[in-house]
Protein backbone atom coordinates (compact mmCIF):
# COMPACT_ATOMS: atom_id res chain seq x y z
CA UNK A 1 0.00 0.00 0.00
CA UNK A 2 1.25 3.40 -0.67
CA UNK A 3 0.09 6.65 0.40
CA UNK A 4 1.02 10.55 -0.50
CA UNK A 5 -0.38 13.95 -0.88
CA UNK A 6 0.48 16.32 -3.59
CA UNK A 7 0.12 20.08 -3.43
CA UNK A 8 -0.77 22.12 -6.70
CA UNK A 9 -1.72 25.65 -6.75
CA UNK A 10 -2.90 27.41 -10.23
CA UNK A 11 -2.58 30.76 -10.14
CA UNK A 12 -5.13 33.87 -10.64
CA UNK A 13 -5.17 35.78 -14.10
CA UNK A 14 -1.78 36.91 -15.65
CA UNK A 15 -1.24 40.41 -14.98
CA UNK A 16 -4.80 40.83 -12.81
CA UNK A 17 -3.63 43.82 -10.65
CA UNK A 18 -6.87 45.74 -8.56
CA UNK A 19 -6.63 49.95 -8.67
CA UNK A 20 -5.76 49.85 -5.02
CA UNK A 21 -2.46 48.37 -4.92
CA UNK A 22 -1.87 51.36 -6.70
CA UNK A 23 -2.46 53.61 -3.98
CA UNK A 24 0.01 51.49 -1.86
CA UNK A 25 3.11 51.41 -4.43
CA UNK A 26 2.55 55.52 -5.36
CA UNK A 27 1.87 56.79 -1.58
CA UNK A 28 3.66 54.45 0.81
CA UNK A 29 6.64 55.80 0.96
CA UNK A 30 5.62 59.75 1.33
CA UNK A 31 5.66 61.73 4.34
CA UNK A 32 2.57 61.93 6.18
CA UNK A 33 1.90 58.01 4.96
CA UNK A 34 2.26 55.16 7.51
CA UNK A 35 2.17 51.80 5.48
CA UNK A 36 2.54 48.00 6.58
CA UNK A 37 3.37 45.14 4.39
CA UNK A 38 3.63 42.14 6.59
CA UNK A 39 5.56 39.34 5.70
CA UNK A 40 4.60 35.68 4.29
CA UNK A 41 6.15 33.66 7.34
CA UNK A 42 4.36 35.79 9.23
CA UNK A 43 1.26 35.57 7.89
CA UNK A 44 1.25 31.27 6.77
CA UNK A 45 -0.35 30.92 10.22
CA UNK A 46 -3.75 32.78 9.45
CA UNK A 47 -3.68 31.76 5.92
CA UNK A 48 -3.20 35.06 4.71
CA UNK A 49 -0.87 35.61 1.12
CA UNK A 50 -0.62 39.03 1.41
CA UNK A 51 -1.21 41.80 3.78
CA UNK A 52 -1.17 45.66 2.96
CA UNK A 53 -2.14 48.21 5.07
CA UNK A 54 -1.91 52.11 4.19
CA UNK A 55 -2.49 55.30 6.46
CA UNK A 56 -2.31 58.65 5.26
CA UNK A 57 -3.00 60.94 8.34
CA UNK A 58 -3.86 64.16 6.18
CA UNK A 59 -5.65 62.23 3.09
CA UNK A 60 -7.94 64.76 1.69
CA UNK A 61 -6.26 65.51 -1.13
CA UNK A 62 -5.54 61.94 -1.86
CA UNK A 63 -9.13 60.91 -1.68
CA UNK A 64 -10.29 61.57 -5.25
CA UNK A 65 -7.58 59.34 -6.39
CA UNK A 66 -8.61 56.54 -3.94
CA UNK A 67 -12.19 56.73 -3.72
CA UNK A 68 -12.01 56.44 -7.99
CA UNK A 69 -10.04 53.62 -7.30
CA UNK A 70 -12.26 52.65 -4.70
CA UNK A 71 -15.42 52.30 -7.43
CA UNK A 72 -13.52 50.12 -9.79
CA UNK A 73 -12.14 47.38 -8.00
CA UNK A 74 -15.91 47.02 -5.98
CA UNK A 75 -17.45 46.44 -9.21
CA UNK A 76 -19.23 42.91 -9.02
CA UNK A 77 -17.67 42.70 -5.15
CA UNK A 78 -19.44 41.62 -2.31
CA UNK A 79 -20.43 44.53 0.24
CA UNK A 80 -20.04 43.42 3.78
CA UNK A 81 -20.43 46.71 5.48
CA UNK A 82 -20.63 50.05 3.69
CA UNK A 83 -21.24 53.63 5.37
CA UNK A 84 -22.15 56.39 2.89
CA UNK A 85 -22.68 59.99 4.31
CA UNK A 86 -23.94 62.65 1.62
CA UNK A 87 -23.26 60.16 -0.96
CA UNK A 88 -19.87 59.58 -0.14
CA UNK A 89 -19.11 56.55 0.86
CA UNK A 90 -16.88 56.83 4.20
CA UNK A 91 -16.75 53.33 5.46
CA UNK A 92 -16.14 49.97 2.96
CA UNK A 93 -15.63 46.42 3.74
CA UNK A 94 -15.47 44.48 0.86
CA UNK A 95 -14.58 40.70 -0.78
CA UNK A 96 -13.24 41.82 -4.65
CA UNK A 97 -14.57 39.72 -7.42
CA UNK A 98 -11.84 38.49 -9.44
CA UNK A 99 -12.60 36.69 -13.32
CA UNK A 100 -10.81 33.66 -12.15
CA UNK A 101 -10.00 33.23 -8.50
CA UNK A 102 -6.91 31.67 -7.64
CA UNK A 103 -7.60 28.02 -5.42
CA UNK A 104 -4.91 25.87 -3.99
CA UNK A 105 -5.73 22.27 -4.81
CA UNK A 106 -4.44 19.44 -2.58
CA UNK A 107 -4.61 16.20 -3.85
CA UNK A 108 -4.32 13.00 -1.56
CA UNK A 109 -4.32 9.60 -3.00
CA UNK A 110 -3.79 6.09 -1.70
CA UNK A 111 -2.68 2.82 -4.22
CA UNK A 112 -3.97 -0.33 -2.46
CA UNK A 113 -4.36 -3.28 -4.97
CA UNK A 114 -3.40 -1.45 -8.39
CA UNK A 115 -6.86 1.02 -7.75
CA UNK A 116 -5.87 4.63 -7.04
CA UNK A 117 -8.48 6.58 -4.70
CA UNK A 118 -7.91 10.58 -5.69
CA UNK A 119 -9.51 13.29 -3.12
CA UNK A 120 -9.51 16.81 -4.38
CA UNK A 121 -9.83 19.76 -1.88
CA UNK A 122 -9.95 23.60 -3.23
CA UNK A 123 -9.31 26.52 -1.23
CA UNK A 124 -10.20 29.93 -2.35
CA UNK A 125 -8.16 32.68 -2.50
CA UNK A 126 -9.91 35.50 -1.52
CA UNK A 127 -9.61 39.13 -1.62
CA UNK A 128 -10.58 42.05 0.67
CA UNK A 129 -10.44 45.50 0.31
CA UNK A 130 -11.15 47.73 3.80
CA UNK A 131 -11.70 51.46 3.58
CA UNK A 132 -11.96 54.24 6.37
CA UNK A 133 -12.32 57.91 7.08
CA UNK A 134 -12.07 59.31 10.18
CA UNK A 135 -11.66 63.31 10.30
CA UNK A 136 -8.65 63.64 7.99
CA UNK A 137 -6.81 60.62 8.17
CA UNK A 138 -7.77 57.70 5.61
CA UNK A 139 -6.92 53.93 6.16
CA UNK A 140 -6.71 51.17 3.45
CA UNK A 141 -5.94 47.70 3.94
CA UNK A 142 -5.99 44.84 1.72
CA UNK A 143 -5.90 41.57 2.38
CA UNK A 144 -5.46 38.16 0.07
CA UNK A 145 -5.42 34.64 1.26
CA UNK A 146 -7.32 31.44 1.82
CA UNK A 147 -9.47 32.95 5.19
CA UNK A 148 -13.16 33.57 5.48
CA UNK A 149 -14.91 36.90 5.63
CA UNK A 150 -15.83 35.32 9.36
CA UNK A 151 -12.23 34.63 10.13
CA UNK A 152 -10.95 37.99 8.89
CA UNK A 153 -13.50 39.53 11.01
CA UNK A 154 -12.89 37.56 14.21
CA UNK A 155 -8.53 38.13 13.32
CA UNK A 156 -9.18 42.20 12.91
CA UNK A 157 -11.25 42.65 16.27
Amino acid sequence: MFTGMLFLVNSAKAGEKFCVLSIFDKYGYKQGVTMLEASKELLKQYKIKQFKSIIFEDGTKYLPEIRACLEKDKVNSEKIREMVNDGQIMSGFYRLRTEKNETKRYYSFEVQEKKATIVTENLEINRYLIFKIQEKKVTLIYVEGALTTEELIELLK
